[in-house]
């Protein structure tokens, strides 16, 4: 039955070749958050002062679910008649619908976050995220708490696969797009949920690597790089945020004027409704300790900040003391009515004051798991896919080979393809860190990488697996792996670490369990080509892993479909066009390596951002200025007197691609942009543009981008957010071409 399924999606799906349209609304016809509406103020205006507070209430769905999960009519009435309880937290309100609506019985899960800024193609995103919209709203879910926009600067934080890579500019292209699936004209279409950037902010970059410990950052740092796909998100519309679970230099967020006013509402313009993350504002008594009671705590987030709703969870303590807060006239009514007024014009905007709101679910219900979702998922991983290393073309495989060998954890298991926040909050895996979860938890909604390297080797080709080692490293059946090893043409090993989500995913070292690598050097002195997969969250660093395998394919996290596009890579029915959407570190130490690193800071990772290779060689040329028709002058005569860039008269530059390889392929083509010199220390690049073509071999494409002085802006010595632009030369960088421009302030 499975392969059935997948020989059918694979029929159908064949190489999809996205348009880039990222929907069929223009830009102004996506809903935003604007104006209260005076109906709503008139509501509001109505309201008791316990009503206010329970609108401004979450709390955790196990208050009133009974112990065999069926709904306690009782507890809703209960929370509803003594403390107006407006929202609940899971599967009755709002989901972490990340990578799908994995909650929802057979909706289509997507690959992470991470998988999608690899494919650097944001109609992935986007297509992705109107299923996921769809799918949860068909359960009567409103509100999905996504995308995630932090820039993981800290290669060891757990939370690496959830968002769109290191670099801000990716991030908030992949951000917006996933937001416009989300949403779309979400205040009249149902099939539509309120998307939610979160964590605002800075919540990347934990001075440790451990989920939720401080973080240690700059003012510039801020501003410059985890500030912008915030701001994009914004300007896109999104309906909602959430602040994060840290502290910055010792400030928590859940507290601070500075971040959740100032920053959020004042500079950034942000008109959405604000949540805080589980029982944050809890936490500056218990964790953050700069609240002396529970009430000083309530008092600190809600008149501090623009905090609109406290995910509480657990009781109605939250309730209880912001009444007497209130009460105690220690908070203004005023400040209350500003969220309230917020939490029910979202409430109007996605039709939950509708009488008959909730029938539009039925017609959407039955659209849930449909083939052409999974297509979708499919083609995303097959576009994240990233070829780190080929050594005397190892691959394609082909026909080249007629016994290959499987061997590894992550070989046959559906949960490590798919990882943390799939089916349960820590994944669905026999080895998961919280106990066994069947794979049958996926409703054969996927192909395993031995599964469906069986399904796509050529008839003459047979595929058998061994699993040698479980994740940890410990050997299960290495000695006859060993045994039997040498009298296969080919070894494929695949790698990967435990699935997990937050906390539970914290690590302390960054190295692949010593296990895992032992055995792939055992594999390697065999002497027959092998081919190394990584299925990580992270990147977990190798040791000797690259020297010893001949190829090597990073697949992040592809969701439960993606054995079908790694199995496809592998023997030569796709090319691989990922790119790596961080810094893959080389050392242990070296856990805070990015790209965007200053001019002077030592360097010397793995693999950079960026890098991946295919199967066909792509060659650049002619990078010119372009007038929108023809190239009005070549680099080589740009450099006695390169042209000049000024605010607000932006230039355009071509440059020319050709497919001189064997396959065809898709490409992406960055364009970074640099400052030799400049009163703050200049970062080496900074991306600030991408386009994804698609080339036959021996074909060639024409590659525009806009260059504007902004994208040069910066941070300065006034402190002023990206408020100074430096005059002088400056360069935009396309693969090996350079061009310099002379920027006039």
């Amino acid at each position: 039955m499975l392969l059935v399924l997948a020989t059918m999606i694979t029929s159908v799906l064949g190489n999809v070749i996205h348009t880039n349209h990222y929907g069929s609304l223009q830009d102004s016809q996506y809903d935003r958050p604007g104006e209260i509406e005076p109906a709503i103020k008139s509501m509001v205006s109505r309201m008791t002062l316990p009503e206010k507070i329970g609108q401004m209430t979450q709390i955790n769905q196990d208050l009133v679910l009974l112990p065999d999960g069926t709904l306690n009519r009782t507890a809703v009435e209960y929370y509803a008649n003594n403390y107006f309880v407006g929202s609940y937290l899971n599967q009755l309100s709002r989901l972490d619908h990340i990578h799908g609506a994995h909650f929802v019985a057979n909706a289509t899960i997507f690959p992470h976050g991470i998988n999608l800024a690899a494919s650097f193609n944001p109609q992935l995103a986007y297509d992705a995220a109107a299923i996921t919209a769809r799918d949860t709203r068909s359960a009567g879910v409103h509100w999905t708490f996504a995308p995630v926009l932090d820039i993981p600067v800290n290669k060891q934080w757990p939370r690496v696969y959830e968002n769109f890579g290191e670099d801000p500019h990716l991030s908030g292209v992949m951000g917006v797009a996933a937001i416009r699936g989300y949403q779309g004209q979400y205040k009249s279409d149902r099939s539509k949920v309120a998307a939610c950037m979160k964590h605002f902010i800075a919540y990347g970059a934990p001075w440790s690597g451990q989920d939720r410990d401080s973080t240690v950052v700059s003012d510039r740092t801020i501003n410059d790089y985890f500030v912008p796909p915030f701001q994009m998100a914004i300007d896109a519309g999104v309906a909602t945020a959430m602040e994060s679970y840290i502290d910055i230099n010792g400030e928590p967020v859940v507290a601070s004027e500075k971040y959740l006013r100032q920053l959020l509402r004042e500079q950034m313009g942000f008109k959405g409704m604000l949540v805080t993350d589980w029982a944050e504002i809890e936490n500056l008594y218990t964790t953050h300790r700069v609240a002396a009671s529970h009430k000083d705590a309530v008092h600190m987030s809600i008149k501090s900040t623009s905090i609109d709703m406290s995910m509480v969870p657990k009781d109605v303590i939250f309730f209880e003391t912001l009444q007497d807060l209130v009460n105690d006239g220690q908070i203004p009514m005023e400040r209350i009515d500003e969220s309230v007024e917020r939490l029910l014009q979202l409430k109007k905007d996605l039709g939950l004051l509708e009488r008959d709101g909730w029938k539009a679910r039925r017609e959407l219900q039955s659209m849930v798991g449909q083939p052409s979702d999974a297509r979708v998922s499919l083609d995303a991983a097959r576009e994240s896919l990233t070829l780190l290393k080929n050594a005397n073309a190892t691959l394609p495989l082909q026909d080249r080979y007629e016994r290959i060998l499987v061997v590894g954890p992550s070989a046959n298991d559906l949960g490590h393809l798919s990882g943390g926040w799939t089916i349960n909050w820590q994944g669905a895996t026999k080895d998961a860190w919280q106990g066994p979860i069947d794979d049958e938890q996926f409703y054969s909604n996927g192909i395993s990488i031995h599964d469906g390297m069986k399904l796509v080797a050529p008839a003459n080709v047979d595929v058998d697996y061994m699993a040698g080692f479980d994740i940890d490293g410990t050997s299960i059946d290495m000695d006859q792996v060993l045994a039997v090893a040498s009298s296969y043409d080919a070894i494929v090993v695949c790698l990967g670490e435990h699935v997990y989500s937050e906390l539970p995913g914290n690590i302390h070292d960054m190295a692949l369990p010593s296990g895992q690598v032992n055995a792939v050097e055992m594999i390697a002195k065999v002497g027959k080509p092998m081919i190394t997969v990584l299925i990580e969250g992270r990147p977990r660093v190798l040791g000797s892993i690259p020297e010893q395998s001949n190829a090597l394919l990073q697949a992040y996290l592809p969701g439960p479909w993606g054995g079908l596009a790694i199995a496809e890579a592998l023997f030569g029915k796709l090319n691989p066009s990922g790119l790596l959407p961080y810094t893959y570190p080389k050392y242990v130490g070296d856990v805070n390596l990015n790209y965007w690193r200053q001019v002077n800071d030592v360097w010397d990772p793995l693999y950079e951002f960026g890098h991946g290779l295919s199967y066909s060689t792509f060659e650049y040329s002619n990078l010119t200025l372009y007038d929108g028709a023809s190239v009005l002058q070549e680099n080589r005569q740009l450099a006695d007197s390169p042209p000049v860039l000024k605010p607000g008269e932006p230039v355009k530059v071509a440059v020319k691609v050709t497919n001189k390889g064997p396959f065809d392929g898709k490409q992406t083509v960055l364009m970074y942009v640099q400052q030799p010199v400049r009163r703050i220390t200049p970062p080496v690049k900074v991306l600030k543009a991408f386009q994804k073509i698609d080339l036959e071999k021996g074909k060639s494409a024409t590659v525009v981008f806009t260059v504007d002085a902004d994208m040069f802006r910066y941070t300065g010595m006034d402190g002023v957010a990206r408020g100074t632009l430096d005059h002088g030369p400056v360069r935009i960088l396309i693969n090996e071409h350079v061009m310099e421009f002379n920027l006039q302030p």
